[in-house]
């Protein structure tokens, strides 16, 4: 094994950097590696709830490890399924090919989710296939539609497949992407009537043994029958706005947004034991199942490097239904800070302290909700595509006749997508740009930029350039829009992202553990540098389709 010294000048901290070239893992790889994706959190959190955190959780990392301040995504849309697959691939939903949550695919004129493969079947929920064996169709679910390789799968090619990978999340899509295509296990939760993780057959015909035995626990119910009420006193949420204010929406079946939650009663409107997932207990049980499966799988348990992902949804539940300045959403912070200090205490004890090493970041932000916006004066705003389209119909037929068919046969994730039947004979380009000067005029529409300039409005147009990097060839829609900033396609209440503004854009990243370096840097990183800069941390080679570069001042 060959050892590279190199000193790393011009960032906020000059250190030394390893680089280690071999076959395999390094030597000096950590037992386990956990990357921990916390979605929807807003770089700013860390400022804004620091004051009340533990010292064990994201103090613990910020003060012992490495935190890049001005770390974003370099792309849009920001969106979960695109942001997991982007940071575990090391590159952008145009090589990577998870383009969004769902979305339209012109040859069956319908959309597909990013994590669907009809050909597996779940394990762990009801339901019968064709054969009758007792697999259930909402676990069909695989890594399938990403076209690239993953951190974990290159560590488990570069040990001959004895390193072990598994992916956790209460979302299907946070569970099964981070973990890669060659993982060991992927589990997701199933609410409904059970309050079971669940898995797809793509990983294994039957459950694990301690999977199996935490599900037989029912920890949902337990953590549903103990309520929600704020973890402090009230006058310690001072930076949010009131309990019950106009811009938060309450649960199903709730008359509004206030605490105390009797969450056993909101249960029968609200899915269910799902009700669990927009709620801190949603956490809890996330890592009360971390824990289960490294005790189950013996993660760390060896000098062979494990990979653990977990990725905690509950926080984008109660962004979307409350937004980015409720006392729900702080007090879901503050408990969750709880709850990463009971992890890394467990992996200190379970795999003993500095033979982890963790990375924490985001898969998008969220906006200021529009409403809250609006009644402070700031310019925010809904929109909503339905008379855009209408009036986009209405000028097509003027301009070139009625074609007796829609022009416009999707309009989704911010993307036009022109029927080709409709629009047969007709100049692609022409019409593209006419279609684009057509949106350009509809209030709350930045820009709207055709197909076939994007590349060219890319090199010199910043929000073009993160549009190409979002879109993928043959895939995306013919005309892309960008709607002005802190404006949404959303309801009044709660909030949403998938912008290439800063505030969908800029997220937490800290890097803690064996071989990090202690520092920070406020030089801008981006999302697609982290898997680079953990595959050096291990030694291994860079997922496939990488286009980042690793981090080099925090590599030890």
């Amino acid at each position: 094994m060959t050892t590279i010294v190199v000193f790393a000048i011009g960032c906020n901290i000059e250190t030394k950097m390893v680089v280690k070239t071999g076959t395999g893992a390094s030597e000096d790889s950590p037992n386990l590696i956990i990357g921990i994706i916390i979605d929807q959190m807003r770089a700013d959190y860390l400022n804004r709830y620091s004051p009340h955190f533990s010292e064990g959780g994201f103090a613990r990392l910020q003060e012992d490890g490495f935190t890049c301040y001005d770390h974003h995504f370099g792309y849009a849309p920001t969106y979960t399924g695109p942001g997991h697959a982007s940071i575990f691939t090391g590159t952008t939903p145009a090589i990577h090919g998870i383009v969004a949550n769902d979305w339209y695919l012109r040859e069956n004129k319908g959309s597909v989710y990013c994590a669907s493969d009809d050909s597996v079947f779940g394990v762990g929920v009801d339901g019968v296939d064709k054969d009758g064996t007792v697999f259930g169709s909402s676990g069909k679910m695989a890594p399938t539609r990403m076209l690239t390789s993953t951190i974990g799968d290159e560590l488990k090619l570069s040990t001959g497949m004895k390193s072990k990978v598994i992916g956790i999340s209460l979302k299907d899509r946070g569970a099964i992407l981070p973990a890669g295509h060659a993982a060991d296990g992927a589990y997701w939760f199933h609410g409904k009537d059970k309050g079971h993780f669940i898995t797809s057959t793509y990983y294994g015909e039957e459950m694990t043994v301690w999977a199996k035995e935490f599900n037989e626990k029912a920890e949902a119910e337990r953590l549903i029958n103990l309520g929600w009420d704020l973890l402090r006193a009230p006058d310690t949420y001072d930076a949010c706005w009131p309990d019950n204010n106009p811009f938060e929406g309450p649960f199903v079946g709730a008359l509004k947004a206030t605490f105390p939650y009797d969450l056993e009663a909101l249960k029968e409107k609200n899915g269910g034991l799902d009700v669990l997932k927009g709620t801190p207990g949603g956490n809890t049980i996330l890592v009360d199942f971390a824990l289960a499966a490294i005790e189950g799988e013996g993660l760390g348990a060896d000098e062979i490097t494990d990979m653990l992902t977990l990725s905690f949804s509950s926080t984008d539940y109660i962004g979307h239904r409350c937004g980015s300045h409720a006392m729900e959403t702080m007090d879901m912070y503050l408990r969750l800070d709880l709850e990463l200090e009971r992890f890394f205490n467990s992996l200190d004890e379970k795999v003993g302290e500095g033979n982890w090493t963790v990375f924490v970041t985001a898969d998008h932000g969220g906006a200021t909700v529009p409403s809250l916006g609006a009644s402070e004066g700031l310019p925010t705003g809904y929109w909503s595509h339905g008379n855009m389209q209408e009036r986009i119909e209405e000028a097509l037929d003027l301009k070139y006749g009625n074609r007796n068919s829609d022009w416009i046969e999707n309009v989704s994730n911010n993307s036009i997508f022109i029927s080709k039947s409709a629009s047969a004979g007709v100049d692609k380009a022409t019409l593209q740009r006419f279609i684009a000067d057509l949106a350009i005029e509809e209030d709350g529409i930045l820009q709207s930029f055709p197909l076939v300039d994007l590349a060219t409005r890319a090199a010199v147009d910043p929000f073009a350039e993160k549009i190409y990097a979002g879109h993928r060839q043959g895939v995306s829609g013919d005309v892309l829009l960008v709607m002005q900033p802190g404006w949404l396609t959303y309801g009044r209440t709660g909030t949403s992202h998938g912008s290439p503004f800063v505030y969908d854009t800029h997220v937490p990243c800290i890097f803690y553990g064996s071989g990090v370096n202690y520092g920070s840097t406020h030089s801008r990183t981006y999302i697609s540098d982290i898997a680079p800069t953990v595959a050096s941390i291990l030694g291994t080679p860079y997922p496939n389709g990488t286009t980042g570069s690793p981090i080099s001042n925090l590599l030890d």
